[in-house]
């Protein structure tokens, strides 16, 4: 419950605003060049805090703490504190002092020498990601390269009026405090936001089954069944409230999340195992039909099965056609049925949804004529 009481006998004047400012750019801008020292000028600002603030009622300010502090007593105006906005001022002193004394204070936070690159990952761009949330995630890894495990916790705030911009605010203040210590490196990827599979678990579970037939149809067949199993299982997985967030990162890349290569090497490659000639290009194949290669930097690894790689250029088409003679009463045509994976579905409100689209062709081949006699 907050309190209130008064100070002075005297009220308290009206804020005074020489300037309003414009957007959050200038903020920064302003406030970082009333700095004393040298400061790297802002490029593109790509995200901040505030989000639809009031621009006018806010004052740029090299210290908001004392500097807003100080204004309340000099200009009287009533003051309003949080637990926060006090631990925050002591962050920032402290950061100040550990800076100067890196080398002095480094035995109380690491045990390594010099610095270490710490790297966290998210799936986007830098105009999709949260930056805050990359923060946030910045603090786990420091916690598991410091010496003192209870670091985190006493920086990061968990007070009442703690909000999720004071928790990022604090964590970029602990990743400032150890900057002599640490690199650290934001990797923005590719990847898939979200999977929703459609059906019931039953379903998956009766594919699973059914590519047990394979085995029946050779060597290729059998490796593939072995291929498709261990991505199949986690289908199913997912059902369970199991999802394997880690294999859903590595559907096109053996990294997670990766992006750029000419060539795959996730696990959808066991969808490409044949060329559109039917020659095998999947991975080599041991003695018991158990697809495997050698090992090396391009591996995927499921359930003890390796995957291999394809070029892009190498995927196989989706789709198959067959050859179909039609007798419309009497009249003759030479035609084709072409049937499977055609298209992508672009779906969702935002249109930012797609699926894959199975289709289905009839058609009467170019040049075929009625062969009837008619």
């Amino acid at each position: 419950m907050p309190v209130t009481f008064k100070v002075a006998t005297h009220e308290a004047n009206k804020v005074k605003h020489s300037y309003a400012l414009k957007n959050a750019d200038e903020l920064l801008a302003t406030t970082r060049d009333r700095r004393a020292s040298k400061t790297t000028r802002s490029k593109e600002l790509l995200q901040s805090s505030l989000a639809h603030p009031d621009f006018s009622r806010i004052t740029a300010t090299h210290n908001g703490f004392v500097n807003t502090v100080v204004d309340a007593y000099n200009e009287h105006h009533h003051l309003v504190l949080r637990p926060d906005d006090v631990w925050i001022a002591i962050l920032g002193q402290f950061n100040i002092y550990v800076n100067a004394h890196a080398e002095d204070l480094r035995n109380h936070f690491v045990a390594h020498e010099g610095k270490k690159r710490l790297v966290v990952e998210a799936v986007g761009t830098r105009y999709t990601v949260d930056f805050g949330s990359l923060a946030q995630q910045m603090t786990d890894l420091i916690h598991k390269n410091v010496v003192d495990n209870d670091l985190k916790d006493w920086i990061l705030p968990d007070f009442s009026t703690t909000t999720k911009s004071d928790t990022v605010t604090c964590a970029v203040l602990m990743m400032a405090t150890l900057k002599a210590y640490f690199d650290y490196t934001m990797h923005l990827t590719c990847g898939i936001p979200s999977v929703t599979l459609d059906g019931d678990r039953s379903d998956w579970v009766k594919i699973l089954e059914r590519i047990d037939k394979l085995d029946a149809f050779g060597e290729e067949p059998k490796a593939w069944a072995n291929l498709l199993r261990p991505i199949l299982r986690r289908f199913v997985s997912a059902f369970d409230g199991e999802p394997d967030l880690d294999f859903w990162g590595k559907v096109c890349h053996h990294y997670n999340n990766f992006s750029g290569p000419s060539y795959l090497s996730g696990w959808i490659t066991a969808f490409c195992v044949w060329s559109s000639k039917g020659k095998w290009q999947g991975p080599k194949l041991s003695p018991d039909a158990r697809a495997y290669m050698p090992e090396g930097p391009l591996k995927l690894q499921l359930d003890g099965i390796n995957y291999g790689f394809i070029q892009s250029g190498y995927v196989p088409t989706g789709f198959c056609e067959v050859d179909v003679n039609l007798n419309d009463n009497g009249e003759i045509f030479d035609c084709m049925m072409v049937s499977g994976h055609v298209a992508r579905l672009t779906t969702g409100d935002d249109l930012d949804t797609v699926r894959p689209m199975p289709a289905w062709f009839m058609f009467i081949k170019e040049g075929s004529e009625d062969s009837s006699g008619n």
